[in-house]
């Protein structure tokens, strides 16, 4: 019996031994389920009394696992950046403002964890984000207390460690008010700053997690000017990705004018954040003076603003991700109705090409609304005289004589109520009519006018590109008045100058073709000047 039950002993710790052993094979980098939450305490963080603040999802496919520590990783990463978004808004005039955190205590920030529905394949980098966008917001319908504002953070552990310091897989884009990084094993803020694959490593997704949120948080694109480096650094919406916790890296003056009307910002609460504002451009003058492009205008608003921005854009530009290089300024408002900006070329990176002029209005709710003026180089001078805002014609009386076609929610009379927020749409629904598409409008009387104005949509896809504009003085004969290229820029007029005065009662516009090679058409407004 002795020598039985000291087996029996032996036996029971072969296997406790063998057990311990087994369980210490397992990658101590990847950990599943969600870490457990620390205890609350008293919140003694600067910005807990915002009334919004930034979601935080640790999302996770349902074949992956998630990574060792990560509510502790992200927390530091989100508090650290927290106190920096906080230190250049301070530098810009805008006091210690910063994102609010949903935090369990000054030390941790509260990380929702989700469970994906599906596999890994359900929400790649390519086509993914809108699949993970439809389960957030189904948990944050379901449990509407978790819903702290109207920005997300969400980060999804890395599916392909193929190369560990190059992780990949999830989503990494901000779109619209949410956006989307990626986790892995160093993702730590210790590994900033050190020599190395991990130190490299922690800067490129560190300050990529950090960019991608500045677009969630309403930031754009933008490259810091010449005069501003020494003491500012890299713009972390710039290339900050390459830089961040290696050499200086901060917010640009255009992304701290941003923030100070982004609600995860603000310290007071609105019924009408990022509503539709109706805003426009009334006057716009730009000139080339004394070594910089000088910029006076005047505009009006439904919203009061609170900052103006404008970016001076070399092409390629008007697609995702062809603005990293936009050199920008912010400024006040000039009076009640007034802006203007001097913009230095020794502020410019080169001298040379086609550039686009964007002016951009930050309204007290959020809400954001843009103007784009195409211009060039030459000689390494700016061609940007013609770049104007002329006083329109009432359209008063005027209607439209005819169509080739039109869609319920793309009326052709939307061109004449001056509202970009509407527009005409040639038939796409019922059947592919190609071009040309027309629409015919009458002006009420013989009218007397030398430059014709056009607004493209805001949405570009089918916007005017060659387009043959016809006079008649009966609307039914009609002949050439001018053949001409629209740019390819929404929000703001481009004018058409005819080189002298002309008299007319009936004008046709005619489309040739579109931006992008649609067979539709669409313009939201049109108009003449004196």
């Amino acid at each position: 019996m002795m020598h039985t039950n000291l087996w029996r002993v032996f036996l029971c710790v072969f296997l406790f031994a063998f057990y311990s052993c087994s369980k210490s094979k397992v990658d101590p980098g990847v950990k599943p389920g969600p870490d457990p939450d620390p205890k609350p305490t008293e919140i003694t963080n600067p910005w807990n009394k915002n009334p919004y603040k930034l979601n935080v999802f640790y999302f996770v496919p349902n074949d992956v696992d998630t990574f060792a520590n990560f509510k502790n990783r992200l927390s530091q990463i989100l508090l650290r950046g927290q106190k920096e978004f906080a230190d250049d808004m301070e530098k810009d005039g805008y006091g210690r403002k910063s994102f609010g955190l949903n935090l369990i205590n000054d030390k941790t920030v509260n990380v929702i964890y989700l469970k994906g529905k599906f596999g890994k394949e359900k929400y790649m980098y390519e086509g993914g984000g809108p699949n993970i966008k439809a389960e957030v917001d189904a948990y944050l319908e379901q449990n509407p207390g978790d819903k702290k504002s109207v920005h997300h953070l969400i980060i999804v552990p890395a599916y392909d460690l193929s190369d560990p310091y190059k992780p990949s897989g999830p989503p990494y884009y901000g779109s619209g008010t949410y956006c989307y990084a990626l986790d892995f094993q160093y993702l730590d803020v210790n590994y900033l700053g050190t020599s190395g694959a991990r130190g490299n490593s922690a800067t490129v997704f560190i300050g990529g997690l950090l960019h991608e949120l500045g677009h969630g948080l309403n930031a754009s694109h933008d490259k810091m000017i010449k005069s501003m480096v020494p003491s500012r650094g890299t713009s972390l919406m710039s290339d900050g990705n390459y830089t961040y916790g290696k050499s200086l890296t901060t917010l640009s003056r255009s992304s701290t004018a941003t923030f100070n009307s982004s609600q995860a910002f603000s310290t007071e609460t609105r019924s009408d954040w990022y509503t539709t504002v109706n805003n426009e451009i009334t006057e716009l003058s730009v000139k080339y003076e004394n070594g910089s492009i000088v910029i006076d205008g005047k505009f009006q608003s439904s919203k009061k603003v609170n900052d103006i921005i404008v970016w001076n854009d070399p092409a390629p530009f008007g697609a995702a991700n062809t603005d990293y290089d936009a050199i920008s300024w912010s400024g006040k408002v000039v009076g009640t109705d007034g802006f203007h900006f001097v913009c230095p070329l020794t502020d410019f990176y080169k001298l040379e090409g086609d550039y686009q002029l964007r002016i951009g209005f930050v309204h007290e709710n959020g809400t954001r609304t843009k103007f784009g003026y195409n211009y060039t180089f030459v000689n390494s001078i700016p061609q940007i005289s013609g770049v104007a805002v002329h006083k329109l014609e009432p359209t008063t009386g005027w209607s439209i004589l005819g169509k080739d076609s039109e869609e319920w929610d793309g009326m052709a009379s939307s061109i004449l109520d001056n509202n970009r927020n509407t527009f005409w749409h040639s038939t796409w629904r019922a059947g592919q009519p190609t071009h040309p598409h027309w629409v015919a409008v009458d002006m009420g009387e013989v009218r007397s006018f030398k430059g014709l104005a056009f607004r493209q949509r805001d949405n570009l896809n089918g916007a005017l590109k060659d387009v043959k504009v016809y006079q008649s003085t009966n609307g039914t004969e009609w002949t050439l008045l001018k053949s001409f290229q629209l740019p390819n820029v929404n929000g703001s007029w481009s004018n058409i100058d005819l080189g002298s005065t002309i008299s007319t009662r009936y004008l046709k516009i005619e489309s040739q073709n579109s931006w992008g090679d649609f067979y539709y058409a669409n313009l939201a407004d049109f108009g003449i000047y004196k």
